[in-house]
């Protein structure tokens, strides 16, 4: 937009006579980026700050969002719930982001107006999380099974989120039952501590934190998260129903800016390997993390599909053991939870990734 204005505007004082047009010109010129700059329609994004949060953060710093003419404002969010689900529902929030946790079935049921809209990152084969077992507990040079979880103490970040849904599979793997293990809820941040200090036995971590684990020797991995629910979706984009329903154009828009985002993510972590410290330098200003060492580690892990995909399918399955297990009151029509019309248009627009 800038060379287009000097272009113009030095073409016309070039031919112009009169020092009144110089005067008129000038002024056009000067105002021109002005007006250009409020062109650009504001928009809100609730995120939770993390790894998977990095397409959005490309999208914002390539400029891809502003030459869709969106100027996106990012607002941290410590859930996919509570608050953030308030401000999706009055419209204050135009998109948002986080699991679709049990909080976002009850969220629905109760009135709140959000859909889904895109996936941002989903299981990665073999890399995205891992369950791993306190080392003291094994003999020397003997390698943990699932049997060795029973009457162990597990650690999960959540008390009845997607961690909770995990270890259920991860237990049926096992022939175990819930009742065989007794959890403990922490931050992902404090299970290498209480492993360490023996206050757990078994802990669900995320990358960077189960490697960082089994460098430092204190615990082995039992298995991967990929092993019981691969390409499961973690991180998902919820737009407003304020905002689809009084800016559509600008919702497709922003969808387009997100996914051009997404995709220069995904290259880098799948084939274009060279660009990915450009992108943990990128990432690590918006999260403000210094240590870029583990943040690359975090980062090669996460699996944000090219084309965004939202698998419907797993929701509605999420939603009936979720159901099961008492940790949502009541069933919703999935079709009210899921809009894919804007990513469907960006495909189109941007074309299939393949």
């Amino acid at each position: 937009m800038e060379c287009w204005n000097v272009g113009i505007s030095g073409s016309l004082l070039r031919y112009s006579k009169t020092p009144l047009l110089h005067v008129c010109l000038l002024c056009l010129f000067l105002l021109t980026p002005t007006l250009s700059q409020g062109q650009e329609e504001k928009i809100k994004v609730g995120l939770l700050m993390i790894n998977a949060d990095a397409g959005i953060f490309i999208a914002k710093e390539r400029g891809y969002l502003r030459d869709q003419g969106i100027s996106a404002e990012l607002i941290f969010f410590s859930s996919s719930g509570g608050p953030q689900m308030a401000a999706l529902t009055t419209g204050e929030l135009d998109a948002g982001s986080g699991s679709i946790s049990p909080a976002i079935y009850n969220a629905v049921a109760g009135g709140i107006g959000l859909k889904v809209v895109a996936t941002k990152s989903r299981v990665g084969t073999g890399r995205t999380a891992k369950y791993v077992v306190r080392r003291s507990l094994l003999e020397p040079g003997k390698q943990p099974t699932l049997k060795d979880l029973k009457g162990r103490i597990v650690a999960l970040n959540s008390a009845g989120g997607a961690s909770r849904l995990f270890l259920d599979g991860l237990l049926k793997k096992a022939g175990l039952r819930e009742n065989d293990v007794t959890i403990r809820v922490m931050p992902f941040t404090d299970m290498a501590n209480a492993l360490s200090r023996g206050a757990i036995d078994v802990a669900f971590m995320v990358q960077p934190f189960a490697s960082a684990v089994e460098e430092s020797g204190a615990a082995i991995s039992v298995a991967d998260l990929a092993d019981f629910f691969p390409g499961h979706m973690t991180n998902n984009l919820f737009y407003s129903d304020v905002f689809i329903r009084n800016r559509p154009k600008t919702a497709e828009r922003f969808m387009n800016g997100f996914l051009k985002g997404q995709r220069d993510f995904h290259d880098a972590v799948t084939k274009k390997k060279e660009t990915l410290d450009e992108i943990v330098e990128l990432v690590g200003r918006y999260l403000r993390v210094e240590d870029k060492k583990s943040l690359k580690v975090g980062l090669s892990a996460q699996d944000s599909p090219p084309n965004g995909e939202v698998n419907v399918t797993e929701i509605q399955d999420d939603q009936d053991w979720y159901f099961q297990k008492g940790f949502i009151r009541t069933k919703v029509d999935v079709s009210r939870m899921v809009d894919l019309r804007f990513l469907q248009s960006s495909v189109g627009v941007l074309g299939p990734y393949r």
